[in-house]
């Protein structure tokens, strides 16, 4: 490789005893060459300092300090690296064989117009893995029923300069709302290749919180309701049911056409 670009991969953590190494060494196992190594701790009170500090000679930078929460700890994340290639990795992930930065960044290094890179991610159930194969092109529906995984997107930093950070209002909708400002507000070059980039455990915080709410209230700042309700995935049971009403409606009540397409639309009736 005679153009090597930096990236900067970024962990956030807080008391991750049982988890952290796993995602260190998978990190530091890659064979890219020029990779820097971030670490912002939430000040843990277990064992996470101790086994960060065994690797502190393969991590360019690590704080460890209170702050408010995951995205405000993946913004000192933003601040602190000086990579040209941005990723995030959650404390509880990992990375899924040594290769995987140096086929990403192949691309960055290969193609200059190239933004953002993304791939696949699989999901840790314990007792079975599900590899989740994410979509070739990103558009308002798509977005509207799931994001793209962060843990599985690399971006160059001019996309962080110009988008910004991650919003500290929210507790875990923030990643998907930065999201929506890079593909639907933003016009960058982006590939997906398709290659499980991490997997992922299930007992994050999102297992935590019914996000349903923070997400519902954020996507209405980007969607229409028309858009929401009739691609959100939350109101399957509520289409089905519409399904079987519309009938009866048309022939019991003088419901005009125009709501008769309008619910046809949010439930895509044919």
């Amino acid at each position: 490789m005679t153009n090597t670009e930096k990236i900067s991969i970024i962990i956030v953590c807080l008391n991750r005893e049982s988890t952290i190494e796993k995602t260190i060494t998978s990190v530091i196992s890659q064979s890219y060459p020029n990779l820097e190594f971030v670490v912002i701790d939430g000040q843990s009170t277990d064992e996470t300092i101790n086994i960060i500090t065994r690797y502190k000679d393969k991590i360019s930078y690590f704080v460890s300090e209170p702050d408010n929460g995951i995205y405000h700890a993946m913004n000192k994340g933003i601040k602190a690296a000086t990579g040209d290639v941005l990723f995030f990795l959650n404390s509880d992930d990992y990375l899924v064989d040594t290769d995987v930065v140096c086929g990403v960044m192949n691309i960055f290094n290969e193609k200059s117009n190239i933004d953002i890179v993304f791939g696949n991610v699989v999901y840790d159930f314990g007792d079975y893995k599900k590899n989740i194969k994410q979509t070739e092109f990103v558009d308002r529906s798509l977005l509207i029923q799931q994001t793209i995984y962060h843990q599985t997107l690399f971006a160059r930093r001019c996309v962080f300069q110009d988008v910004g950070g991650f919003s500290e209002g929210y507790k875990v909708v923030s990643d998907h709302e930065w999201m929506i400002k890079v593909f639907l507000l933003s016009n960058y070059n982006y590939r997906y290749i398709n290659r499980d980039i991490s997997i992922c455990s299930t007992g994050g915080i999102n297992a935590k919180f019914d996000y349903r709410d923070e997400l519902m209230a954020m996507l209405k700042n980007y969607f229409s309701p028309y858009e929401i309700y009739r691609y959100w995935p939350i109101f399957p049971q509520t289409r089905a049911k519409l399904k079987k009403i519309i009938p009866a409606m048309k022939r019991r009540y003088p419901v005009t056409q125009k709501w008769i397409n309008f619910i046809k639309g949010c439930i895509s009736i044919k």
